[in-house]
């Protein structure tokens, strides 16, 4: 028994050019809604990058320049503050000295990098490219608490009895400890300001010259003749030791 297979309309070999002109025709489309989804994406994490540079650049960049701008005035008034101390000091006068150490206290900005990171926009470039973002946030997300610390510690220190009088030698060795305190802080807010601006470089933010010297301007006024035009040449982070930063530190030139 035979079995008469039915013959296409227009022939098998016209069949087997429309089945090719459909294949053809998928292929076609699935390649251009892939090259639209890249360019999308492309084009999201373009706009990343630039959000990330902008947040780092102009809202956390001044602010680690501002510190080291006006180190010398900090570590000024904590000498005034321990010289106080050892001298006994009157409880108001020193009070007032105390007050008037007032760290700044900034934001440290990272609203950019959480929504980047929501999004997983970045992470279409590779692991690398998150990696190299997340070294200065890494930074900035952990200024914010050493930040708000020191500032806490400010307030604490003029946290005495405000009778007349010197302080009884249970408020001298409690103002002691918050000096020793303020002086670490102060340090390490430093340090890592130093850092950010490294690692802020190593991804390539920097801070153009016109607004460094519009920081600078602003800080006079205020914070007088101690305020000095920070070192931020580059520093070599890959060591184990943080002895080069601290070098930097200490020489604030």
């Amino acid at each position: 028994m035979h079995v008469h297979l039915p013959k296409p309309l227009h022939g098998w070999r016209a069949l087997a050019g429309e089945v090719g002109i459909i294949v053809v025709g998928v292929l076609i489309a699935l390649s251009a809604e892939q090259f639209v989804e890249g360019w999308h994406w492309r084009a999201q994490a373009a706009d990343a990058r630039t959000a990330l540079r902008a947040e780092i650049g102009t809202d956390n960049l001044p602010q680690a320049y501002t510190r080291l701008a006006i180190a010398p005035c900090l570590s000024a008034q904590l000498d005034q503050l321990d010289a106080a101390l050892a001298a006994h000091m009157q409880r108001p006068q020193f009070i007032a000295l105390a007050e008037a150490y007032r760290p700044p206290n900034r934001g440290w900005d990272d609203e950019a990098w959480k929504a980047v990171i929501g999004t997983g926009v970045l992470s279409h470039g590779g692991a690398g490219e998150l990696i190299n973002w997340s070294k200065p946030y890494g930074i900035i997300i952990g200024m914010r608490p050493n930040n708000q610390a020191e500032a806490d510690q400010a307030m604490d220190l003029a946290a005495i009895t405000p009778a007349s009088g010197r302080m009884t030698p249970v408020e001298a060795d409690r103002t002691a400890v918050a000096l020793h305190r303020l002086r670490r802080s102060e340090e390490r807010m430093e340090i890592t300001s130093r850092v950010l601006i490294e690692e802020a470089r190593e991804i390539g933010v920097v801070m153009p010259d016109s607004e460094q010297r519009q920081v600078l301007a602003e800080l006079r006024p205020q914070w007088g003749k101690c305020v000095v035009v920070p070192d931020t040449g580059p520093l070599d982070l890959g060591s184990q030791s943080d002895e080069p930063v601290r070098k930097a530190t200490l020489k604030r030139s």
